[in-house]
């Protein structure tokens, strides 16, 4: 079977534009937007008023991917996204309630739906290929990654364009504030943001290449009290021992029996500064492409003091409230 290799990434968060860096600092705000990118040279004014921000971050980490990995062709465009264009979709729904559900334009509700994003970069791109978008809750991305990865392993793509993107929306925010999802003054909530973060992999290794994705593995519900023993039985599926795991990449709060049981393993979080939302754990994969490649430990990151003697395999985990656990293996190359 064919190996994967991440060639190109695009980034855009509440923290960084294209680049992560060491100078990050905890997220203050119990929601926050994401940073705006430049996108005059690639989409026109007129287009981008009429866009979502979600759409116009998508865009731009799309193709920002797909010039780094050097790519023109694509065989298939995979998104992930938990909530979809959340904008537009209040939009269109107090449209409906101000209107009396009369004369509604039908605008809002065509740029509402979960594939906007995907559709928009394949009419940017005038891809015709396989496209899809993935809605799975805090699995989303992985589903979209898998997807990607299992489609260039059976050689059925070449090259495929894998993104998460997730947006705020206002009212869905109070609304999430108020059940406790969100942090506010009166809950223990999480930090929200929203962020786009594509990725171009290919089934060959180049100049551009960052990392190798070894396994996506996804489960719907998991023991927070048997987190240790479902690491275990998904790196030995790809005999490796956890000795040999030099990092681990984590979006859950759960991983202090992993520094209990082998101490030596190096810890890296990143939610605090990106974040919480739907798609963020495609932050982690930057993250961990990022770290392979250029053989750096971004300081900020770290949860512990360990540093390996080489980085070689990196464990990327992300759960939510036991529930949505993904693995995924990464590999230097």
């Amino acid at each position: 079977m064919r190996e994967v290799f991440v060639n190109g990434l695009g980034v855009v968060n509440a923290q960084f534009i294209d680049n992560i860096s060491d100078e990050v600092s905890v997220l203050t705000e119990n929601i926050t937007k994401a940073k705006s990118p430049s996108l005059k040279e690639i989409i026109s004014p007129a287009m981008s008023r009429r866009m979502a921000s979600g759409v116009k971050m998508g865009i731009y980490t799309a193709k920002k991917a797909l010039d780094e990995a050097e790519i023109d062709t694509l065989d298939a465009i995979i998104t992930g996204t938990a909530l979809g264009c959340l904008v537009d979709s209040e939009k269109f729904l107090t449209n409906i309630i101000q209107n009396n559900e009369e004369f509604l334009t039908p605008t809002a509700f065509i740029q509402s739906t979960h594939n906007t994003v995907g559709s928009q970069i394949a009419l940017h791109l005038n891809c015709k290929a396989y496209n899809f978008t993935y809605t799975n809750g805090f699995n989303s991305f992985e589903n979209a990654l898998l997807d990607g990865f299992l489609q260039i392993k059976s050689e059925e793509s070449s090259n495929v364009l894998i993104g998460g993107i997730d947006e705020i929306g206002e009212r869905t925010y109070q609304l999430q504030q108020l059940i406790g999802e969100i942090k506010s003054e009166t809950n223990q909530g999480k930090r929200y943001s929203e962020g786009a973060h594509f990725f171009a992999i290919s089934d060959k290794k180049s100049i551009t290449s960052y990392a190798k994705i070894i396994d996506v593995s996804i489960q719907n519900e998991y023991d927070k009290e048997n987190l240790f023993s479902e690491i275990l039985k998904f790196i030995q599926l790809n005999n490796i021992n956890l000795s040999e795991i030099d990092a681990i990449i984590s979006g859950i709060d759960d991983l202090q029996m992993i520094n209990e049981i082998n101490s030596s393993i190096t810890i890296f979080t990143y939610k605090d500064f990106i974040g919480e939302f739907g798609t963020s754990s495609a932050f982690g994969l930057t993250l961990g492409c990022e770290i392979l490649k250029n053989e750096t430990f971004p300081k900020a990151f770290l949860a512990n003091q360990n540093q390996p003697d080489e980085l070689r395999n990196l464990l990327l985990i992300n759960g939510y409230k036991g529930r949505d656990l993904s693995f995924t293996l990464l590999q230097s190359i």
